[in-house]
């Protein structure tokens, strides 16, 4: 029997990994860490391994990464991998340093010309039935170089408006004849199924409602769950394997974690259909005690069970909560997307996005030094 396959591609940084760019020194650290001190954005792990876990004997999740990080790291991010219990289908880096020397300076930092090949190259060699999830964040231009390929993939997206796109943001001519190549061997249909977009900047969600239904914004993978649950895309059990980590590996409140739920519910109840979430309620009542609940590691596993159950509880009071409210009416959706003026409204929110890290990073600096200047002078009292 032919198994039905449902792809899933990954950035790394601030989707996976919590990783810090602002300045040259958060570079410079971020290099030197090590597999083990490399720490996960909350619940990505759990995430991925429910990923794989949902698969079953009709359907196969392949999980892919493509990362603007430096080919040089692949080794310490393979074996973080291997630490967070799971091994990627496919693992793809930039190769900064040959950039470097080949003096291809625009292509460090640049996006566009990076990731869109790779994303059609990577569709290639599936059928046209196999689906897809695109996670990333709002550091860089993820939900515009996400939806740019799924239009393109669509077929909605002309060459001509394709080669202005890729002019505009910056793509060396080698780059926009892979994008053409790769394109060429598509098949033309719709298969990305939905875009995450985890909010690490604290972008409001609003900002990205050009690229709404198909791009959600989440706050935390907990959301990230629940959307792919109201997908069809994972099942119930995926929502308990991800909230029993942030509650024992991160030390989340229950009432947060209701709270988070209850957000990414409301957002999305509009572009539900009749009775989502109560049948979404009725999934996760028929949950029992998890099959095989990974170790505990910072409370027992009975109090770890007990914040779970009390948890799912208050999750499916919500659900229900919500569907028996009047529902709001679903916003307009784009039917035709103009990505070149989009481009133009990415790039001035990365630079204001870039003006605000440069600006937390000056604070979080001057209060460091206030800090050490303080300690000092107590050092002198007490002496």
């Amino acid at each position: 029997m032919a198994k039905t396959r449902h792809i899933f591609r990954w950035d790394l940084d601030k989707t996976y990994l919590k990783t810090e760019f602002a300045t040259f020194s958060d570079l410079v650290r971020t290099a030197r860490l090590t597999a083990e001190q490399r720490e996960n954005v909350p619940g990505s792990a759990a995430l991925i391994r429910a990923i794989r876990h949902a698969q079953g004997e009709g359907n196969e999740h392949l999980v892919f990464f493509i990362s603007g990080s430096p080919e040089q790291l692949r080794s310490v991010l393979e074996k973080k991998f291997s630490l967070d219990g799971f091994h990627p289908d496919g693992f793809v880096l930039k190769p900064t340093v040959s950039n470097i020397l080949r003096g291809r300076f625009r292509a460090v930092k640049e996006q566009v010309g990076y990731k869109l090949p790779l994303l059609l190259r990577g569709r290639g060699p599936y059928l046209p039935d196999a689906r897809e999830t695109l996670f990333g964040d709002d550091a860089e231009s993820d939900a515009y170089i996400y939806s740019l390929y799924a239009d393109l993939v669509a077929g909605n997206v002309s060459h001509d408006q394709l080669a202005k796109i890729l002019a505009k943001a910056g793509a060396y001519r080698t780059q926009v004849d892979d994008v053409e190549a790769a394109l060429e061997a598509v098949v033309h249909e719709d298969p990305v199924r939905r875009i995450i977009i985890h909010l690490d900047q604290h972008t409001p969600p609003v900002a990205f409602q050009t690229f709404f239904p198909r791009v959600v914004p989440i706050y935390n993978h907990l959301q990230t769950a629940l959307v792919l649950v109201l997908d069809g895309t994972l099942t119930a059990s995926c929502v308990q394997r991800v909230a029993w980590e942030l509650l024992d590996r991160y030390g989340f409140e229950e009432e947060r974690l209701v709270n988070l739920a209850e957000d990414i519910l409301r957002r999305r109840r509009a572009y539900l259909g009749p009775q989502a979430l109560e049948a979404l309620a009725a999934q996760l009542e028929l949950l029992g005690e998890p099959d095989d609940p990974e170790p505990a590691h910072t409370k027992s596993e009975d109090e770890l069970a007990r914040q779970t159950r009390s948890f799912m509880t208050k999750l499916v009071e919500v659900a229900r909560h919500l569907e028996s409210r009047p529902r709001p009416d679903a916003p307009p959706r784009e039917t035709k997307r103009d990505y070149l003026a989009l481009w133009e409204q990415e790039r001035l929110r990365q630079e204001e996005a870039k003006r605000a890290r440069k600006l937390a990073a000056k604070i979080s600096r001057d209060e460091e030094r206030q800090r050490a200047r303080e300690a000092k002078e107590l050092a002198k009292r007490g002496a």
